[in-house]
């Protein structure tokens, strides 16, 4: 559609002034259609393959929450649970805000890593589930989104350091505790991509969870180029990664969920997906669950009714009994009881920032 309407509004000014010069110079009538078709298509060849590639990488690394999302208000207190606002740095020092619930029965933590022009409270549904059976979530703003800091948006890649910066928060957090909580890295989209970024590069975690991931940054835009603008997958694609790389310095072929899953440890996985949807095929999914070598790991698919990234909203109670199931066969050891003696640090914003 958006590529339509740019050829339309191009075409407009060729069709009122080529044939306005047609129509009153007939002697040079062929010369001036054949030299304004020409003209028109140096214009689109232009936009498409100069304009558009080069605005479109701009776009996407200053992208931020979407205007429908600033307006949401929901927070962990609505369903009940106690938690704080906390900010802490992401391993390249951009402070990041979040909510953190700590666990009440089950001595383990997810943490939450949302999609592309979202907020944390896109994790909430998800977090609340794990929660309410006894989990602890840390729930974060990504950078450039929801509340954080500004940075370069690079559809996962830099977005590893914002985790692993919540990783390294729960560490200091829970430093002097002698059973500290295990760790579990959950992510949605590009969310869950960073995820597996960040979990070929860390060892503290103990299991993951990975909802509707892309398998690399080359052929999701392929196939976004596709489903939003209807351009093929030649040439627009390569010349976007062109803007892309040149503005963010990641080299398009190393950002792949394939290699980081490759590269994480062999910990419990469950992996979401659904037949619904259209952006990022299920078949995604299933060849990840094929290739990894976790010991534990279950693929959860949700039927055509469930678009991208939706099964949490669209089925909770499913989408709980799968999440919940998960955590408790794999990282459901009860919390334990403090000792004497003993307790739990809850540094300031300053302090606990990973240095």
């Amino acid at each position: 559609m958006v590529t339509l309407v740019v050829l339309g509004v191009v075409l407009l000014p060729f069709l009122l002034v080529g044939g306005g010069m047609a129509l009153f110079w007939k002697r040079r009538r062929r010369a001036v259609l054949r030299w304004s078709g020409l003209g028109y298509l140096a214009t689109i060849a232009f936009l498409l393959l100069g304009v558009a590639p080069y605005l479109a990488a701009w776009a996407v690394i200053h992208a931020g929450t979407r205007p429908r999302d600033r307006e949401l208000r929901g927070s962990p207190a609505d369903s009940g649970l106690v938690y704080e606002d906390v900010v802490f740095e992401a391993r390249d020092s951009l402070r990041l805000s979040g909510w953190f619930v700590p666990p009440t029965r089950r001595n383990a933590i997810l943490v939450c890593t949302h999609g592309l022009f979202r907020n944390r409270v896109e994790m909430l549904p998800r977090a609340v589930a794990a929660c309410r059976a006894g989990y602890g979530a840390l729930l974060y703003d990504s950078r450039s989104h929801g509340a954080s800091d500004k940075g370069i948006v690079s559809l996962g890649y830099y977005e590893r350091n914002d985790l692993l910066g919540a990783v390294q928060y729960i560490q200091r957090r829970y430093q002097d505790v002698a059973e500290r909580p295990k760790i579990v890295l959950m992510g949605i989209s590009m969310g869950a991509v960073a995820t597996l970024e960040a979990a070929a590069e860390s060892r503290v975690y103990s299991a993951l969870v990975i909802d509707s991931p892309f398998a690399s940054l080359r052929e999701t835009v392929a196939d976004h180029s596709w489903l939003f603008l209807k351009l093929p997958r030649f040439p627009f694609p390569s010349l976007f990664l062109f803007w892309f790389e040149h503005f963010t310095g990641v080299k398009p072929d190393r950002l792949n969920a394939r290699d980081a899953l490759a590269r994480a440890q062999p910990v419990p996985l469950l992996i979401l997906a659904s037949e619904g949807d259209a952006r990022i095929g299920v078949q995604v999914s299933r060849e990840l669950y094929a290739a990894a070598s976790s010991p534990v790991k279950k693929l959860k698919v949700f039927g055509r009714d469930v678009p991208h990234g939706a099964a949490a909203r669209l089925h909770p109670e499913e989408y709980a009994e799968a999440l919940v199931g998960f955590l408790d066969a794999t990282v459901g050891e009860p919390l334990p009881q403090p000792q004497v003696g003993e307790w739990i640090s809850t540094p300031s914003a300053a302090a606990d920032s990973p240095r």
